[in-house]
């Protein structure tokens, strides 16, 4: 966000695409994986997301198209490597949870929070079960390491 001073402030308010992988090939056109279209279709009848509720619904159309669509791997790779980055960033308005690579260097220290360690395991759990992600994660080294490092956090004690 600019602000009319030209001063540039970045924020992060959780929306209805922030728990999914999307490829945006233009805009107002976003791809997704099938199974998180229920989510985008709720919202679009009801108005209901995770940082807003519109008592009425909005002055909006949308149009699904319900097709298959070739992706390239990259494209992919880099939607699943930006939901990975939403939802484990780390902002002063807000506090998500830790990087799994940081939780597992605490535990190693015997420093880590368990209620932060299954928080962190549970969003994790999110992406390492979608279709995308157990497609492509092993041609892509940050999320083989990415899936090392949840099995290794989610092993702890």
């Amino acid at each position: 966000m600019t602000k009319s001073n030209g001063k540039t402030y970045h924020y992060f308010r959780k929306g209805i695409l922030s728990d999914f992988p999307y490829i945006r090939p233009g805009k107002n056109c976003v791809i997704i994986p099938p199974k998180s279209f229920n989510s985008l279709d709720v919202f679009f009848k009801t108005g209901k997301n995770p940082s807003h509720y519109w008592r009425a619904k909005g002055d909006w159309k949308a149009v699904f198209y319900m097709d298959e669509k070739n992706l390239e791997e990259t494209q992919i790779i880099s939607a699943i490597k930006d939901q990975i980055s939403r939802t484990f960033q780390h902002t002063a308005d807000y506090k998500s949870t830790e990087d799994l690579a940081t939780l597992i260097e605490k535990a190693s220290k015997g420093s880590h929070s368990k209620e932060i360690a299954a928080a962190a395991i549970s969003e994790a759990e999110k992406i390492v079960s979608s279709p995308w992600f157990k497609d492509s994660y092993a041609n892509d080294n940050e999320l083989k390491k990415f899936f090392s490092d949840y099995k290794t956090l989610k092993g702890l004690p």
